[in-house]
């Protein structure tokens, strides 16, 4: 079994194990980053209505919590999709195996758990606030936890991924350095010519062109002593 076959055959799991890091370490960047939402975001007053429910008006902390998810989540997908695309780009290179494709799903995998854990870990850490609003009596002031009734926002973290990995990887077609792709770009084979060489196609590529060491010869029957005499008679 050649070197080559044996590559061959280790490719998809190669993949596979890329794609399982990929996804593993933007999950993993999702719960870190519901620490983040947690510790920075405001919270906002309100008074209790009983059973849960509680008035909080249209203060800007209101809104703040889920203006902090979504910026944060943005900002993580710009980040998550430029650093999926740069580091596929060298491990493709490397054995000549095209990722893109595998990265992209593992990417938005992660990205939409990322975001979904963002969310889980966040809302977690402010349990206590949650319970306090469900415990309290109508008209006491109460500090409302962490949430997202904007269901919506979970989204952006995937949809940012897609847009910049598809972004960079539009840059590489025009570019035409795609990563895994084993032929030469179309001006590569002259690059790699050494300088006065001419193209491995000739001279006879061109016709109507004469070759060269072909001026001044003279073919038989072509030279003026091989011209018939005037009168007609052999000398």
């Amino acid at each position: 079994m050649t070197h080559q076959s044996l590559e061959g055959r280790g490719a998809p799991a190669r993949a596979l194990v890329i794609v399982l890091v990929i996804f593993a370490a933007i999950a993993a960047a999702g719960a870190a980053l519901g620490l983040l939402w947690w510790g920075l975001a405001p919270r906002p007053e309100g008074t209790s209505l009983g059973d849960g429910e509680v008035f909080t008006g249209t203060t800007e902390d209101v809104f703040a919590g889920e203006g902090y998810f979504l910026i944060m989540t943005a900002i993580a997908g710009l980040v998550s999709g430029y650093a999926a695309y740069m580091l596929q780009f060298p491990l493709a290179r490397r054995r000549v195996q095209d990722l893109r494709l595998p990265v992209l799903l593992a990417g938005v995998l992660g990205s939409a758990t990322g975001s979904l854990l963002t969310f889980w870990v966040g809302t977690s850490l402010d349990g206590a606030l949650h319970r306090g609003v469900a415990e309290a009596s109508p008209g006491e002031s109460v500090t409302v936890g962490l949430q997202l009734d904007a269901t919506a926002f979970l989204v952006a973290w995937p949809f940012v991924f897609v847009l910049q990995y598809g972004l960079l990887d539009a840059v590489s077609v025009v570019r035409r350095d795609l990563p895994g792709s084993p032929g030469l770009r179309p001006l590569d084979r002259f690059e790699h010519l050494p300088a006065g060489e001419p193209d491995a196609a000739g001279p006879s590529a061109h016709p109507g062109e004469t070759a060269p060491g072909a001026q001044g010869t003279e073919q038989p029957g072509d030279g003026p002593e091989d011209a018939p005499p005037e009168d007609g008679r052999a000398p």
